[in-house]
């Protein structure tokens, strides 16, 4: 191996389980363009997808942690949509945009990409050509190859000639990599502890929340209020970097009219994922029924997120008994992209 290789799979295991098959060969296609950067030879990007909770994000934070920082501008999808968005405002030209939302960077790291509205699909489309043109590489974890990154709906497919290009521009910059050995790593911490996720009318059940709650000087935030009221991103981002623990109060059985408060959800647990926010829940539903009553029209619209925000909700509602932490198995060395 390489020192670069070792580097990475010392800093692989150090979040919990060895890598599997797929994740080691991860770690080969990583070290060979770790190697690349660091000696400053051409090379394309990598396109790691595969099922939720196969280890796609803390792969690519172990190349966050290996490489130099200035090196490396990192952002989740819609946190760079919404730093397109605001260079807008500031910036005049196309190159003053892409130099502050890039820097001196030499790699992109994109996490949980996807493409829901065809003008965020041009947008991106856009950002990719232009960090082909200032000789950047991109690192991106998705839960499905380019071809699929966008809901299938009749009205997304009828509008396929807006996301084909983007889809087009991830395959010639990046290797195209399937990470999937078949497992929801996430599981694990299911055998860490009981799951906290507490019914919202037993009295008892409320007083457990309440001492988790005090024990981890958390705050507790009710879910109409959370989820049910307009609410940027950079919201969720803020509370799950400052909160010692989260307690969400009110969680319901959700219907089809809740797709804006899903979205929020989705946003929210993304955000709780990547800063290692541990969360309790005071609940009307189980936790296999709360999307259950959703239709198939908001499913077929959020269901590649929907799987991934099952998996993330659950994992961060259990109690961890052996020092593998929710933040140990998303990533290590998180870096603020600003």
């Amino acid at each position: 191996m390489t020192p670069l290789r070792v580097a990475l799979e010392a800093r692989f295991r150090r979040g919990g389980p060895i890598p599997d098959t797929a994740q080691g060969a991860a770690l080969d296609h990583l070290a060979r363009l770790a190697d690349a950067l660091v000696h400053r030879r051409a090379t394309r990007g990598l396109f790691l997808w595969g099922g939720v909770g196969r280890g796609k994000t803390r792969l690519m934070a172990c190349l966050d942690a290996v490489l130099p920082p200035a090196a490396i501008r990192r952002y989740p999808l819609n946190a760079l949509l919404g730093a397109y968005h605001a260079t807008c405002v500031c910036q005049p030209d196309w190159a003053a945009r892409l130099d502050t939302l890039f820097g001196s960077a030499r790699v992109l790291l994109l996490d949980e990409f996807h493409a829901y509205d065809p003008a965020d699909a041009l947008v991106l489309e856009r950002l990719l050509a232009g960090v082909a043109e200032r000789g950047m590489v991109c690192v991106v974890t998705a839960n499905h190859p380019p071809d699929r990154l966008w809901p299938d709906t009749p009205e997304h497919r009828a509008r396929r000639h807006h996301f084909a290009p983007v889809a087009q521009r991830l395959a010639a910059q990046c290797l195209l990599l399937e990470v999937d050995g078949g497992r929801d790593y996430r599981e694990l911490l299911a055998a860490h502890g009981p799951l906290r996720w507490w019914s919202a009318t037993d009295a008892t059940d409320r007083q457990a929340a309440r001492r988790w709650l005090t024990a981890t000087a958390g705050c507790a935030r009710d879910f109409d209020e959370l989820f049910r009221q307009p609410r940027p991103q950079r919201d969720y981002v803020r509370l799950a970097e400052t909160a010692g623990g989260l307690l969400i109060d009110g969680f319901p059985r959700l219907t089809p009219r809740d797709g804006d408060a899903l979205r929020r959800l989705v946003w929210c647990l993304d955000a709780a994922w990547d800063a290692g926010l541990a969360l309790g829940v005071l609940a009307e539903a189980a936790p296999e029924t709360w999307v259950a009553g959703i239709g198939a029209e908001l499913d077929g619209l959020l269901g590649k997120d929907l799987a991934r925000a099952r998996s993330r909700l659950r994992a961060l509602c259990h109690v961890d008994g052996a020092g593998v932490s929710a933040v140990d198995l998303a990533h290590e060395g998180r870096r603020d992209p600003r």
